[in-house]
């Protein structure tokens, strides 16, 4: 059986030590803070154990990375050496010449590397997905993200690289190809240089275009990603109840006498089966470790999403409208 050890017992840290403990794969916790990583081992009644001694645990079959995201490369590059299978929490690195330097480290390993993009996971996402592969509203015209809320602000990364990693690998999923044009701007209304709303266009062969939208000023919350196609849309909005995650709509655009005339259908709510995507991420985590099989978000998958945060930093970098910045 895959025993797992969590590094970092964070906000986020500990939702990944309750799924581990759920499913009967937490072996140990980690945390540089003692007080935080002894409470975790207390609830759960497993070890609090040194990072060092962790990963010389032979009977710690894996690692969970959550600590802070600058840490993230060290700490995947410590646990490959030591022969642990690796899932660490997005974003994958500080830069795209760092996540380039960990893929070459992973592909001389024979470790499982699984990057934690979320929302792949979605039993929303999912069917979406299903139903794009299988053609039913046509050719994708266009995608839009949205990931808004008020709190959170962070001082170390801006609101696109905090927020969208996720958006941005769900669209490279349904796009099956990588942008061939990247453009962003952004406003840095708290901390200097810190972006707190970024929009960004992504340009992809064929004409498809996809629009992402991040902000924690926002007045409200909104995660929503829109799939419009040449006969149908559907609407993934996770923040309403789980019944109503997935809304499917027929809909065209057809000229009549010259004019361009819109028709659609009814909205309706596609069935779907309500279980935590984090729940299935970490199993299939383990299905992986187990089976030493690829993951759905492997390194490969890491790197594209790394080229376009990559891409849009460069782009609120060089934005002459973000004069805050």
């Amino acid at each position: 059986m895959t025993r797992i050890a969590v590094v970092g017992c964070g906000a986020w840290g500990r939702n990944l030590i309750r799924t581990c403990a759920e499913l009967n794969v937490l072996g140990a916790v980690v945390d540089t803070d003692p007080i935080a990583a002894q409470r975790e081992a207390t609830a759960w009644t497993v070890p609090a154990l040194p990072l060092a001694q962790a990963l010389d645990d032979p009977r710690l079959d894996a690692m969970v990375i959550a600590a802070p995201a600058p840490a993230h490369a060290a700490l995947c590059r410590l646990a490959l050496d030591h022969g642990k299978d690796v899932l660490v929490e997005k974003p994958l690195a500080s830069d795209l010449a760092e996540a380039e330097a960990l893929a070459a480290h992973v592909a001389r390993s024979d470790r499982v590397f699984m990057i934690g993009h979320l929302l792949r996971h979605h039993p929303a996402f999912e069917a979406l997905a299903a139903i794009v592969a299988r053609g039913e509203i046509g050719a994708l015209r266009y995608i839009a993200a949205s990931r808004l809320s008020l709190g959170r602000v962070r001082t170390h990364e801006n609101a696109f690289l905090s927020l969208s990693p996720h958006d941005v690998s769900m669209i490279l999923a349904l796009a099956d190809a990588a942008p061939i044009s990247v453009e962003a701007t952004g406003g840095a209304f708290v901390t200097p240089g810190v972006a707190d709303e970024v929009h960004a266009d992504l340009g992809f062969p064929g004409g498809l275009h996809a629009h992402i939208a991040a902000s924690w000023l926002s007045p409200f919350k909104e995660q929503k990603l829109v799939v419009v196609g040449e006969v149908g849309a559907l609407v993934f909005d996770d923040v309403r109840p789980w019944p109503e995650k997935l809304m499917r709509r027929d809909q065209t655009v057809t000229p009549i006498e010259g004019v361009p005339i819109a028709s659609g259908s009814e909205p309706r709510f596609v069935d779907l089966l309500a279980e935590p995507p984090l729940t299935r991420e970490i199993r299939h985590f383990v299905q992986c470790c187990q089976t030493r099989t690829a993951p759905l978000t492997g390194i490969d998958e890491a790197i594209r999403v790394q080229r376009v945060l990559e891409q849009v930093q460069y782009q609120l970098n060089h934005c002459p409208d973000q004069r805050r910045t």
